[in-house]
C-alpha cells in the first residue's frame, strides 16, 4: 500500500508538470515496476523507429503493446482516478466549445459608423442598408429569414427587398413595411421618418400611437410625441448618402452636431453667446471651411478652425 502511494505521488508529480519525464523514471522504476505509465514511458524514451518501418507502424506496434500489458492486469484504483479526472477534462473541454459556439451563433450581428464615415450594409435577404456617420444596426442573421428584424441607433437609408414584414426598432419607435425605400433619423430625443416609395408605419413608443406614410411625407417626433407629418421632396429624404445636408427650420444646435458627425471634429460653443435660432439651408460634406460657412454666415457668426477642434462665435465670418 505504501508502495503504491508513493507511485501515484509520482505519477500526480508528473501529470501536473512539477516533475518532468526523466525524473519519474527514476523515482518510479525503484518503486513501482509495474506502472502502466511508467513502461509506457520508458518505452517512448528516446523512441525511435526501427529500420525498415515507418515511424506511423513502428508507434501502431508500441500502443499494441502498451495496451495488452494493461488488459492482462487489473487497474489500481488509483490510476483509475487519474483516468477518470482526463476524462472529465475531455468532456468539459468538450463542451465548453459547443456551448461557445451555440452562443456565438445567437449573437446579434453588429455594424457601427465612426464620425465622417458612411456604410452601405447588404442584409441576408438582399435588403440594403445605408448606415450614415455615427450610427449603428444590429440584427441576427440566423433568424432573419423568420423574422426580419433590426435595431437602428442613428440614421439610415433602408432599401427593401419585397417578402415578408420588415421592422426597424429604435428607442422611440417601429417602422414597419413589406417593401419600400425610406430613411430613418432618430437622435436624442427627435425621431424623423420620410418615405420615398411604397408605404410606411411607424408606431411611436411608449404611446403605441401610429402613422402610415406614403411617398413624399416625412413623420417628425419630439420626446415620444408626433409633432407633424409634412410634404418632403423625395430627393432630400436621401441626398445624405452623396453627402449634401438639407435642413428646414431645424434649431442651430442639431447642424452643428451633424457637422461633428460628417467631419470627426469638436464644435466648441456657448448657445447663450449664439443663441439656438432655427436654421434652414444645407452644407455638404467635402470641404469643411465652406460647410462652417454656408451654416455661420447666414446666421452672423463668426468661426476658427484649429485641427480637430473648431470654436463658434457670434459675429462676422473669419477665415481660418
Amino acid at each position: 500500500m505504501h508502495q503504491n502511494q508513493n507511485t501515484n505521488q509520482h505519477e500526480s508529480a508528473w501529470l501536473n508538470g512539477e516533475i518532468s519525464s526523466e525524473e519519474f523514471l527514476q523515482k518510479a522504476h525503484s518503486i513501482d515496476s509495474d506502472s502502466v505509465l511508467l513502461k509506457a514511458l520508458s518505452k517512448t524514451s528516446g523512441f525511435d523507429a526501427p529500420s525498415k518501418k515507418t515511424k506511423h507502424d513502428a508507434w501502431a506496434e508500441l500502443e499494441k503493446k502498451i495496451s495488452e500489458e494493461k488488459s492482462q492486469k487489473v487497474v489500481p484504483l488509483y490510476r483509475s482516478y487519474w483516468m477518470g479526472i482526463a476524462a472529465s477534462l475531455i468532456l468539459a473541454i468538450g463542451a465548453f466549445f459547443i456551448f461557445k459556439q451555440s452562443s456565438t451563433s445567437t449573437n446579434q450581428t453588429i455594424i457601427a459608423t465612426s464620425l465622417a464615415e458612411v456604410q452601405t450594409v447588404y442584409l441576408p435577404d438582399s435588403s440594403i442598408v445605408y448606415l450614415n456617420a455615427g450610427s449603428k444596426i444590429s440584427f441576427s442573421e440566423r433568424q432573419w429569414q423568420e423574422e426580419r428584424t433590426l435595431e437602428l441607433s442613428g440614421e439610415a437609408f433602408f432599401e427593401v427587398k419585397k417578402g415578408s414584414e420588415f421592422t426597424v426598432e429604435t428607442s422611440l419607435g417601429d417602422v414597419v413595411v413589406l417593401g419600400t425605400s425610406f430613411n430613418i433619423r432618430e437622435r436624442k430625443d427627435i425621431l424623423e421618418v420620410a418615405c420615398k416609395t411604397g408605404k410606411v408605419k411607424v408606431t411611436i413608443k411608449p404611446s403605441g400611437e401610429s402613422r402610415i406614410l406614403t411617398p413624399g411625407q416625412i413623420l417628425t417626433t419630439k420626446s415620444g410625441e408626433i409633432k407633424n407629418v409634412a410634404p418632403i421632396s423625395l430627393s432630400y429624404i436621401d441626398n445624405w448618402r452623396t453627402g449634401d445636408f438639407d435642413f428646414e427650420s431645424v434649431m442651430l444646435s442639431e447642424v452643428f452636431e451633424e457637422l461633428e458627425r460628417q467631419y470627426d471634429v469638436n464644435l466648441e460653443f456657448d448657445l447663450n453667446d449664439i443663441q439656438d435660432r432655427p436654421y434652414t439651408g444645407y452644407f455638404n460634406n467635402k470641404n469643411l471651411t465652406e460647410a462652417l460657412q454656408l451654416v455661420c454666415s447666414p446666421m452672423g457668426l463668426n468661426f476658427k478652425i484649429e485641427e480637430k477642434k473648431v470654436k463658434i462665435m457670434s459675429g462676422g465670418v473669419q477665415t481660418p
